[in-house]
């Protein structure tokens, strides 16, 4: 017995009558009498009592139309299930920290969604480290980040392009002439920092343990924005991803003697299949962040 025929044979038994029951299917009567027969024949159960074109359930019948009844329920959650497991492939979360956001989060919310209306777009900024562990526990899909080169085992890391850390001050600042300077100058500070959580701060102090060199920090912030206001007031200088301050004036950058870079990937999950929408959305980012290591 088909789910077709059991669709068929629940509205023969709500209606009774072979003619009404084939007009709300839609179907030629003869094709739904055929139906019936055969699932008399395949269950051996003798399910109506015929008289004309009006017909009556059988005691046989009854006990079937209830075990029709609770399968299609079953079949039709599972149904529901499965169609809100497809929608859900249509809503991609993404994790962008604040360093990345302010250049994909706009093209992402106009270019990518002119483009794929269809695909709903749940994106949040947390810390660079954060994004990762959202990964880590199924929280977003993907996220995108300028790591320092540090990896979680069960995450992969699609790595697109590097760019450079760089001294950040003012235009008057002792050092704004400066060509390049030294992890050593730099350190003298004061600096304000992002925080540890961020891929930049975490690889400076890596960088300046290796050297030996104690840098003198008069602030961790967890946001970009206090960082900005601090150089606007001209408070102290920073260290800080180049991407993250391109869009401030009145800013000059300084590269290190011995340069610093991040890299920026996509990182999504090992052991989760990336689905279609998941793959047109990376693939977006990634043109995105190329295209961007081609502007001067």
């Amino acid at each position: 017995m088909t789910i077709q025929q059991m669709r068929y044979f629940l509205v023969v038994c709500r209606l009774q009558n072979i003619t009404h029951a084939a007009a709300e299917l839609h179907i030629a009567q003869s094709t739904l009498s055929q139906a019936m027969q055969t699932i008399e024949d395949e269950t051996g159960l003798n399910l109506f009592l015929r008289a004309g074109r009006t017909i009556r359930i059988s005691q046989d019948g009854q006990k079937l139309y209830q075990k029709v009844t609770a399968l299609l329920r079953e079949v039709d959650a599972f149904e529901d299930g499965v169609r809100e497991m497809s929608c859900r492939h249509g809503k991609i979360s993404l994790a962008i920290p604040q360093q990345q956001a302010s250049f994909l989060i706009p093209r992402l919310l106009h270019t990518f969604q002119h483009e794929h209306p269809e695909i709903q777009l749940d994106i949040i900024e947390p810390y660079g480290v954060e994004a990762a562990r959202f990964v880590q526990e199924e929280k977003v899909d993907l996220a995108v980040v300028n790591y320092d080169g540090s990896t979680l085992p069960d995450l992969q890391y699609q790595r697109i392009d590097s760019r450079p850390v760089k001294f950040i001050v003012w235009p008057g600042h002792p050092l704004a002439d400066r060509p390049s300077i030294s992890l050593a100058e730099a350190a003298r500070g004061p600096l304000v920092l992002l925080s540890e959580e961020f891929y930049v701060t975490r690889l400076l102090m890596r960088t300046f343990a290796a050297a030996r060199i104690e840098p003198n920090v008069a602030y961790y912030s967890p946001h970009l924005s206090t960082l900005y206001s601090l150089l606007r007031t001209h408070t102290a200088p920073s260290i800080l991803f180049e991407q993250a301050v391109t869009a401030l004036s009145d800013i000059v950058t300084i590269p290190f003697d011995t340069p610093l870079s991040l890299t920026s990937c996509i990182i999504t999950k090992k052991s989760r299949q990336i689905s279609k929408d998941q793959r047109l959305v990376m693939k977006f980012i990634r043109q995105q962040l190329l295209a961007r290591q081609a502007m001067p």
